[in-house]
């Protein structure tokens, strides 16, 4: 060996000066393709390979909205579930005046209560399968079964975390679709129903919003605000408008918190603030939520990447009307936990591997039904943003 390269010898030996026999090295590099054997398909038969047994898992999105929702079950035979509901409590205005006394033939004025509705939910049922040959499972040395039955558990977890967010937030859809945008019900001047606002200057006009319009500290004051007043504002000619009808005046409690719902992109822009990273601290006893990464001015802020994105030759559904984008960003989220939203199941998720002789298989379903809607719109604050 030289310099880290071997030489093999030649097998013709000459004789030296003093009659000894020497042999010359031969000039070839003897190199891995030389020894390695017959070639596979990017397998070579000669080169030792150990195979890991376990994969090493992508990033997962985790379940994020479930937390904030109502979860209800619905009973065994039963297609429809009806969650009743206090649009909001009678305003004192509403109530009948009555006299001191009362003269014969007079009676107290009786004042009528109007203030119960309901949300009808029909969970729709999702099937979902994986059909693996015996023959895969027998040569591969990863645990193909375990491996799929944990990729049917990621969908249930996506699906389910997908159809909260698109209910509680909206869905943003491209030109290209030709579909409508989604939104919660909008507040209007006569209907109570989730508020909007949007960074910086930029209104409910196409293509408002900037790239140097991002989530502030003062916009979720703003938000909060908005949440805890009675009085519900809505974009009328690109304006906000005050509402003519009055909304529930929400307050958090332990229990049912108010939640911040952020993408990563406002993370880092919070994270930059020090009026935000100041008034992030926890108390020892406190509660944290899954994704939390603080608190401000009362709200549990929670990042997760499954917040509404947008793009440039896009739309964003406000106020009725898709709105166009040209900036990227995301649709935050400021919601009242428990009271915005509901998920009604009609069958809870089960997962069931079993053996298909007919085709020498294994299989798995997935199986569950439900739906998620949103229950107090007004309970719901967006927050339009660009990723700066």
């Amino acid at each position: 060996m030289e310099n880290g390269i071997t030489y093999k010898l030649s097998m013709v030996p000459r004789m030296d000066k003093l009659g000894f026999k020497t042999f010359e090295l031969a000039s070839t590099v003897t190199t891995v393709s030389s020894v390695q054997g017959s070639a596979g398909t990017n397998i070579y038969g000669l080169t030792p390979a150990i195979y890991a047994k376990k994969a090493v898992d992508a990033a997962r999105e985790r379940l994020r909205f479930l937390d904030v929702v109502t979860q209800v079950q619905l009973a065994e035979g039963a297609k429809d579930y009806f969650m009743a509901k206090r649009k909001k409590y009678l305003a004192d205005s509403s109530w009948e005046t009555s006299s001191e006394e009362y003269s014969a033939g007079n009676e107290i004025s009786w004042t009528q209560i109007n203030t119960a509705d309901s949300v009808q939910f029909t969970p729709t049922y999702y099937n979902y399968g994986v059909a693996i040959s015996n023959k895969a499972i027998m040569t591969n040395a990863l645990d193909q079964v375990t491996y799929c039955r944990e990729e049917l558990a990621y969908k249930y977890e996506n699906s389910v975390d997908s159809a909260i967010r698109d209910a509680l937030l909206g869905t943003f859809k491209t030109d290209a679709s030709g579909e409508d945008a989604s939104e919660p019900t909008p507040m209007s001047n006569t209907v109570n129903g989730a508020q909007t606002i949007f960074g910086g200057d930029a209104t409910n006009a196409d293509d408002s919003l900037d790239a140097d319009d991002t989530l502030t500290t003062s916009m979720i004051a703003k938000a909060i605000r908005l949440l805890t007043s009675n009085h519900g504002y809505y974009w009328s000619s690109n304006t906000f408008t005050k509402s003519a009808v009055t909304k529930n005046a929400w307050e958090p409690t332990p229990d049912e918190p108010f939640v911040l719902f952020i993408a990563p992109e406002q993370r880092q822009a919070l994270q930059d603030d020090s009026q935000f990273v100041n008034a992030s601290e926890y108390g020892s006893d406190e509660v944290v939520l899954h994704g939390e990464i603080g608190q401000y001015l009362g709200v549990k802020v929670v990042c997760t990447s499954k917040v509404p994105a947008f793009s440039s030759a896009g739309v964003i559904r406000v106020q009725g009307a898709n709105v166009s984008t040209d900036v990227n960003g995301h649709i935050c989220g400021l919601v009242k936990a428990k009271k915005c939203g509901a998920i009604v199941w009609g069958r809870q998720a089960t997962v069931k591997v079993f053996d298909w002789p007919n085709a020498d298989q294994i299989r798995m379903k997935l199986s569950l039904a439900y739906e998620a809607k949103a229950v107090h719109p007004d309970a719901i604050v967006r927050l339009v943003v660009s990723d700066g």
